[in-house]
């Protein structure tokens, strides 16, 4: 059997198209340097405006308001384990989609402004740039009419789990009526990168983090129109289109993707079309003191942590191959007649052995029907 590359260590093979060549996924990689929380994008492009917000996690049919509504009050007490709390909505030009990844600490959804590129899906072969020296290389020139770009997300924390007083650099606002903070920074990779901080309930904070190649889109005052239209009064469970039989001893589910791999991975990627992500730590990940997502700034794993993806075969660089195969730190099952592959990627955390017992143990319902999947708390052996 002819082995493929090794991926990168954030397991790049699950979450970008059929054939991506590195020197583009090496274009979108532009960690700031100032403030604002650090999206790791990763060289998918969709050239868009605001995208269709008709839909929540379960499918269901949403509202997407011009401007933020009159607060709603959210049910008594804090949301189960795993548990989507907002759904999509539109402010002006920019808008928030619905949640895809929820862990023991937050929710994150994908932030869109009009007129500006977000890099979260493949593109198509035919209007693939040519590859070239990119910014920062040897012999690199700016394009004279280049495409503006925006790499943003929301994190909705639980109660207690994010640290405010660690957001360096920032000045107090208010949003809705209620204490928050700004942070901005340019010149770094991004002509504009800001980080808005705001309690939308007693100790419970929420963070729009956006890096934009125009430093005035999307505006300070914008962005604080669009956190005042956050809503946390719903209460829908994360399902996945696996069951699984087995787990490690001691490993306990960190974090969920519902349609999308988990973490800054599954926002970078969110519209790629990927089915589920589900993280695994041991010992179980802090749900206090946050900065941010748990995925690191170079997407790999949160120490003592292992993922599993759930991807169509078209977002995998690899190709099919019976049974279970292990490379370099990761495992792959195919299912569905070849359509969809199961990855266990633990980075060197597990032996193979224990990869391929996971997913042994792994039952695939319809990717293509929600209904048939499970809630996430269920998924795994109790």
């Amino acid at each position: 059997m002819t082995q493929d590359p090794p991926p990168l260590r954030y397991g790049v093979d699950d979450i970008v198209a059929s054939g991506e060549r590195a020197q583009r996924r090496r274009r979108f990689v532009r960690a700031g340097a100032g403030a604002a929380s650090v999206v790791v994008a990763l060289g998918v492009a969709a050239a868009v405006v605001v995208p269709s917000l008709s839909a929540g996690p379960d499918g269901t049919g949403v509202s997407t308001p011009d401007a933020p509504a009159a607060p709603a009050a959210a049910p008594a007490g804090p949301a189960a384990p795993f548990t989507f709390t907002f759904t999509a909505y539109q402010v002006g030009r920019l808008s928030v989609a619905a949640p895809i990844t929820v862990s023991t600490s937050y929710q994150l959804a994908s932030v869109y402004a009009e007129g500006l590129v977000s890099n979260d899906k493949p593109v198509e072969p035919s209007t693939e740039e040519p590859s070239g020296p990119q910014k920062g290389d040897p012999g690199y020139r700016p394009d004279p009419n280049p495409t503006k770009q925006l790499s943003a997300y929301l994190a909705v924390y639980r109660p207690g789990a994010y640290d405010a007083t660690k957001l360096a650099g920032a000045t107090p606002v208010t949003v809705a009526g209620r204490p928050g903070l700004e942070a901005t920074s340019t010149g770094g990779s991004w002509d504009m990168e800001r980080t808005l901080a705001w309690q939308y309930a007693d100790d419970a904070w929420a963070v729009i983090s956006s890096l934009s190649d125009d430093v005035n889109h999307p505006s300070a005052d914008a962005l604080r129109q669009l956190a005042a239209g956050l809503r946390t009064e719903l209460r829908t469970p994360a399902k996945l289109p696996v069951k699984l039989s087995y787990v490690p001893a001691g490993y306990g589910l960190t974090e969920v993707g519902m349609k999308a791999t988990t973490g800054l991975n599954g926002v970078v990627s969110a519209r790629s079309g990927d089915f589920g992500g589900l993280l695994f730590s041991k010992p179980a990940l802090p749900t206090t003191g946050l900065t941010g997502p748990y995925t690191g700034p170079d997407g790999g794993n949160p120490a003592g942590s292992f993922a599993m993806y759930i991807v169509p075969a078209r977002n995998s660089n690899q190709q099919p191959a019976p049974g279970i195969t292990c490379l370099n730190g990761f495992c792959n099952r195919w299912f569905a007649g070849n359509t969809v592959k199961v990855q266990v990627s633990s980075e060197g955390l597990l032996p193979n052995a224990e990869m391929r017992r996971i997913l042994e143990g792994v039952t695939l319902a319809d990717v293509q029907n929600v209904t048939t999947w499970t809630e996430a708390t269920a998924s795994i052996p109790a």
